[in-house]
C-alpha cells in the first residue's frame, strides 16, 4: 500500500493555535504532577507523554498529527502527491541516555527526535533523515542490529540521543519555546 493510500485512511489533525494552547496547558499540568510525584516517592517521576511531544513537534515542523496511532505519528504533507510518514520519539533532559523503543514492524519515511529541556520549557526538535530501512542497520548491542531484534519479534531499544544525535554532532532543526509558543528554526 502506498503512503497516499495509507494517509487517506488516517485521521489527521492540524495543530492550530487553539490546539497548541491546550497542549501547552496540559504540559504544565503534567509538569506539576511530575514534580509532586517526585516529592512523594523519590522516584524519577512520570515520563514526558508522547502525546504532548508529538503535538509540539507537529506544530513546530508544520506536520499533521495522525490521531489513529498506527502507520506513524505524523504526516508531512508539504508534497501532497508524496506524503511522508513520520515517526516521533522523545526524551527529557532528565533522561539524557534513556532508550527509545521501536515496534517490531515500524515503517516510516523520516524519524523525528524531540528532547525536552523541562527546566527551561523548551523542546529541541531534530529531523533525522532516517527511514525505517536505515533504522534497521543501527546496532543495539554488540551482536545485534534493530533488524535482528525486529525479526525476533522484539522491541529494539537504544538511545537516539547517544546513537544518532551525539554521534553525528547534530543540531536541532527547530526549537520550540513552550512558554512563548515561539518556534526558532535553524
Amino acid at each position: 500500500m502506498s503512503n497516499s493510500e495509507k494517509v487517506v485512511k488516517m485521521e489527521l489533525v492540524k495543530v492550530d493555535s487553539q490546539r497548541i494552547k491546550t497542549v501547552i496547558d496540559t504540559y504544565y499540568h503534567w509538569k506539576q504532577l511530575d514534580a509532586e510525584i517526585k516529592t512523594l516517592s523519590g522516584t524519577r517521576g512520570i515520563n514526558f507523554p508522547s502525546e504532548l511531544s508529538e503535538y509540539m513537534a507537529c506544530y513546530a515542523l508544520d506536520l499533521m498529527v495522525n490521531k489513529e496511532g498506527s502507520n506513524g505519528d505524523a504526516v508531512d504533507m508539504s508534497d501532497p502527491e508524496n506524503p511522508m510518514i513520520i515517526e516521533i520519539k522523545g526524551s527529557s533532559a532528565d533522561e539524557t541516555s534513556a532508550p527509545n523503543s521501536f515496534s517490531p514492524s515500524e515503517h516510516f519515511d523520516d524519524l523525528v527526535f524531540v528532547r525536552l529541556e523541562k527546566y527551561d520549557d523548551l523542546l529541541k526538535i531534530y529531523r533525522l533523515g532516517i527511514n525505517s530501512e536505515d533504522l534497521k542497520k543501527i546496532k543495539v548491542s554488540k551482536t545485534q542490529t534493530v533488524e535482528d531484534q525486529q525479526r525476533q519479534g522484539r522491541r529494539p531499544r537504544f538511545s537516539i540521543q547517544d546513537k544518532i544525535v551525539k554521534e553525528q554532532g547534530l543540531e536541532p532543526d527547530a526549537i520550540f519555546y513552550i512558554r512563548e509558543k515561539r518556534i526558532e528554526k535553524k
